[in-house]
């Protein structure tokens, strides 16, 4: 509100409505003033000074609505134009629908202006006629951003936002033709050659590093890197399905050339993704994870998004918080625009309560990937911490509206709902996550959340049973249990669940400070014993 307001200000002063405001007051002034000298000795009637005064302050708002309306120029009066539109950062509240924050809250510490040139590489057609091609050619693009990143004079814009401009219409200036004008086979010297002459035109300066980088292939066999190339593209997707789906393809990628770092690395993202879910125990998942991390930084050490993977072994599971932290700079000076390792950071951040700097690096990530559905997310959840639900709210409608499959968008929405006290938005939405990705054990345990808080008890016991009967068929998170006997009985009954959440390291053990409904806890020894295992030296 009170950025409005400064907006409204400064629109005044710009419209001269406070010059015309302090030039007609200074006038009526003087009018009065003549008034009552030239009046009595004219002998007018009593009523006329009334009537001047009355005509002059009728007068006043009328010269305010002309002076906001029109302007005197020296072609004449004409119709004030509007003002420009200020350069909106990709990161602020037009794009994401959350309002800039308020000079109450703490002030983020401000990243230097990036005076970098920015680039965008907009997607490849296919020009093939078979739909079944069209991962390649996105891939192409994808590879040529990847490339282009690891360019420091460089700031380039992620995929999620140029991707959306596949298939648009507007004309472009033709870059040289003749440079993909090249047979399949030669498609790596294509995005070498693409990523060196737009370097050169926008004149960043390559090191002997950059260009050894943007001259390596990453594989020599083709359907390794088609394979790798499928997986990236159905791995958005936070579908069971898809995701399993996506680490089959850099698996089967790996088993062609177990050589290929880039398959490496994108292996680790989807095991991320997968351990998102919570449907894997921890033990099984992240000593993979950090293995098939580990290979992609041997086969190549330049690769930032598997530091970054090996960053969210040490805080998931390791609850190694300095590692966290040498893994995402490592990355972060490896690739300064992972939105990745930003977007992370800025997680981490806020799940250690560290706010402003979550609040600074999360909208970092949005800047360089603004319509990626995982980094506003992100901001969406800092909002729904920090006791902003509605603006979580706001952002969240924009990136259900733009990807209406989004698993964190329709569960993030819910809990910003419940949030801010309309519980019944909040079942509607996680009614339709469940329908759209299955009865996935943390989305069955916040339902039967739902049905507790809406006093249907029975129900919400129905559902503790249902997982408890679930668990002895397959993996489900002990803090599923958890969080709905909790809500169900309170503390006391839920409390083995809390040890045995602890106990197998859960990924949603880190969201025990930062969930509302638990602060109330914090006064409890055995809670409070909780947090001191997660971060002994933060209590």
């Amino acid at each position: 509100m009170t950025s409005r307001i400064r907006t409204f200000l400064a629109e005044l002063k710009r419209r001269k409505v406070f010059r015309v405001a302090v030039v007609y007051a200074a006038v009526a002034f003087v009018i009065w003033q003549a008034a009552d000298f030239v009046l009595p000795a004219a002998r007018v009637p009593d009523w006329v000074p009334t009537l001047v005064l009355v005509l002059t302050l009728l007068g006043f708002p009328i010269a305010l609505v002309l002076a906001w309306a029109l302007e005197l120029t020296p072609e004449g009066i004409r119709v004030t134009p509007p003002a420009e539109p200020p350069e909106a950062d990709a990161g602020d509240a037009e794009l994401t629908g959350a309002p800039v924050a308020e000079p109450h809250e703490p002030a983020p510490p401000r990243r230097p202006t990036d005076d970098r040139p920015c680039v965008v590489v907009l997607p490849f057609a296919n020009l093939s006629g078979d739909p079944e091609n069209e991962f390649f050619s996105d891939g192409v693009t994808e590879d040529i951003m990847a490339r282009l990143a690891g360019i420091r004079g460089l700031r380039v814009i992620s995929r999620t936002t140029a991707m959306r401009y596949k298939g648009s219409d507007l004309s472009l200036p033709q870059i040289g033709a003749e440079l993909y004008d090249r047979v399949l086979e030669d498609v790596f010297a294509v995005q070498s050659d693409v990523a060196e002459n737009i370097a050169k035109a926008l004149h960043a300066e390559l090191t002997p590093g950059e260009r050894e980088r943007l001259q390596r292939k990453p594989t020599e066999n083709l359907e390794a890197y088609e394979l790798c190339l499928k997986g990236m593209r159905i791995g958005e997707s936070m579908h069971p399905e898809a995701l399993r789906q996506s680490e089959e393809y850099f698996r089967e990628a790996i088993a062609l050339d177990p050589g290929f770092a880039r398959a490496y690395a994108g292996l680790a993202g989807t095991m991320v993704l997968r351990g998102y879910l919570g449907n894997l125990a921890p033990a099984e998942l992240f000593p993979q994870l950090k293995a098939v991390a580990k290979e992609a930084i041997r086969l190549d050490p330049s690769l930032g998004e598997a530091h970054t993977a090996l960053a969210y072994v040490a805080f998931y599971y390791e609850w190694d918080w300095a590692r966290v932290e040498r893994e995402l700079e490592t990355a972060l000076e490896l690739d300064p625009d992972q939105p990745w390792a930003l977007g992370f950071r800025g997680f981490s951040l806020m799940l250690r309560e560290r706010f402003a700097e979550a609040e600074a690096a999360l909208r970092q990530g949005v800047r360089i990937d603004p319509l990626s559905q995982l980094r506003n997310v992100e901001l969406a959840e800092l909002r729904a911490f920090t006791g902003r639900p509605e603006e979580g709210i706001a952002i969240l409608d924009n990136v259900l509206r733009r990807d209406p499959q989004s698993y964190n968008g329709w569960v993030w929405r819910a809990l910003c709902y419940l949030y801010a006290g309309n519980l019944g938005a909040a079942v509607s939405d996680l009614d339709k996550a469940v329908a759209i990705f299955g009865r996935l054990p943390f989305l069955v345990a916040l339902r039967g959340v739902f049905h507790a808080y809406n006093n249907e008890t029975e129900r919400a016991r129905q559902t503790l049973e249902e997982l408890r009967s679930r668990a002895t068929a397959e993996y489900v998170d002990p803090y599923c249990l958890f969080t709905l006997c909790f809500a169900i009985d309170g503390l006391d009954a839920a409390l083995p669940y809390l040890e045995r959440t602890l106990d197998t390291r859960s990924v949603f053990v880190t969201f025990l400070r930062v969930v509302p409904r638990y602060r109330e806890l914090r006064s409890d020894p055995r809670f409070l014993t909780a947090l001191r295992t997660v971060w002994p030296d933060d209590f």
